[in-house]
């Protein structure tokens, strides 16, 4: 899976260097805002998610099941190096927002489920989540990276999409989040 999954990302960044005009083999780094321009989903219905989740509340998730609700999805692997971080910066999303009509979500692309929930416990994440082994969502969200954060309108619409949250990406999180709620 992690070769599958590393093999997808270098097309990603290839499509994000199309996206921008920018050649191939220049030196220029691939930035989270050129996977953000280049994500097909931008714009168009988020495709269903439903999954068995590993912690939060209840059993399962349905995205569906949201509609009329901001939907913050996340996906991420227990092996990526920032994604401990990026589940942090999300349960602090989700504790500040949840109540202004947020729903959080994550799906990690670990192979084995064992290892989504030692990261999920290590972490002390309590936000919904589930693992998709097949990577069947991760196909249909056109996941090329982890982590990967999507933000979908309460007409089930992919609005905005996220590589990495560094500082300028955690910063139009936050505003897009904020526009999406006062919408």
């Amino acid at each position: 899976m992690a070769t599958v999954l590393r093999r997808k990302l270098v097309q990603g960044f290839a499509i994000a260097f199309a996206a921008t005009g920018v050649l191939l083999g220049a030196p220029r780094p691939v930035l989270a805002s050129d996977i953000a321009r280049a994500h097909p989903l931008i714009g168009r219905p988020a495709p269903e998610l439903l999954q068995r989740l590993l912690n939060g509340p209840g059993t399962n998730f349905r995205l569906s099941e949201h509609r009329g609700e901001i939907v913050l999805l996340g996906f991420w692997t227990s092996w990526c190096g920032t994604c401990g971080d990026y589940l942090t910066q999300l349960s602090r999303l989700d504790a500040t927002y949840s109540r202004a009509g947020l729903v959080v979500a994550g799906v990690s692309l670990d192979d084995e489920p064992a290892r989504a929930v030692t990261a999920l416990r290590a972490g002390g994440i309590k936000f919904a989540n589930g693992v998709d082994v097949t990577k069947s969502f991760g196909q249909r969200f056109a996941v090329d990276d982890v982590p990967l954060t999507l933000l979908i309108d309460r007409d089930g619409i992919v609005r905005y999409v996220h590589g990495v949250l560094d500082e300028p990406a955690d910063a139009a999180v936050l505003k897009e989040i904020r526009q999406l709620l006062d919408e």
